[in-house]
């Protein structure tokens, strides 16, 4: 049988638990400066409507449930998250028991209603997608924020089909756009970019054997458009 690249992306996270958390865990990264713009958007955008109320977010990608699902409950929001791994989910569980945790591929498991979430959240997750399948990912995430919802993410930025390597051990799979395709692929979705920048993984001083040495990586803040919505923080 011949190996998706989902069974190739499940398999590696299902048997690198502790590694990819001890790893996750000491890893430089702006992630957590870009779930905090979000709750921060998020929270000015409430006060302006006037109608404060607990966030509820999403998250695609979660890994073990830290630093992203810990770091939205601490903040007091409603939180739903997907990983492909059941091994990833089960860890997070253990760790996040007040989030809703769905394991499985995110292009087919997953199911809301319009207008679901205030925000989505996908780090390290959505370059794993063949890219071919990435603008209906992009479409569904859309669907789900409410007007004026915000989206964080980070994407890979070369231009590739498919990139077969090696990950703490085990067969990966990556897939991807370059940086002004993925950009058009937001807009013609539907989100206004508010902010973009490219850099390196671990401000480029990663060590040889660090399995992100040498990566770049687009960093992505964007929001539904709603005619109605007047926040301008941070647009480029």
């Amino acid at each position: 049988m011949t190996d998706t690249p989902e069974s190739i992306v499940t398999h590696a996270y299902d048997h690198i638990g502790e590694w990819y958390l001890q790893w996750v865990t000491s890893q430089h990264s702006p992630r957590q400066r870009y779930t905090q713009q979000l709750l921060a958007t998020i929270q000015q955008q409430q006060q302006q409507q006037q109608h404060p109320s607990a966030p509820s977010i999403l998250e695609l990608g979660c890994g073990p449930g830290v630093p992203i699902v810990q770091m939205l409950l601490e903040h007091g929001a409603q939180v739903t998250a997907n990983d492909i791994s059941p091994q990833q989910i089960a860890m997070a569980r253990a760790r996040c028991p007040g989030a809703t945790l769905i394991a499985g591929d995110m292009t087919t498991v997953l199911t809301f209603n319009d207008a679901s979430f205030d925000g989505v959240i996908s780090f390290y997750a959505l370059f794993h997608l063949p890219r071919a399948k990435l603008k209906a990912m992009l479409t569904k995430i859309h669907g789900w924020l409410k007007p004026g919802g915000v989206f964080v993410l980070n994407l890979a930025t070369l231009d590739e089909e498919e990139i077969h390597g090696e990950f703490f051990g085990y067969g990966m799979f990556w897939s991807s756009f370059g940086v002004e395709a993925n950009r058009a692929m937001l807009e013609e979705v539907g989100f206004k970019v508010l902010q973009l920048e490219v850099l390196k993984a671990g401000d480029g001083k990663l060590a040889e054997d660090d399995p992100d040495f040498d990566a770049e990586f687009m960093w992505v803040m964007a929001r539904k458009r709603e005619e109605s919505c007047c926040l301008t923080v941070g647009e480029v």
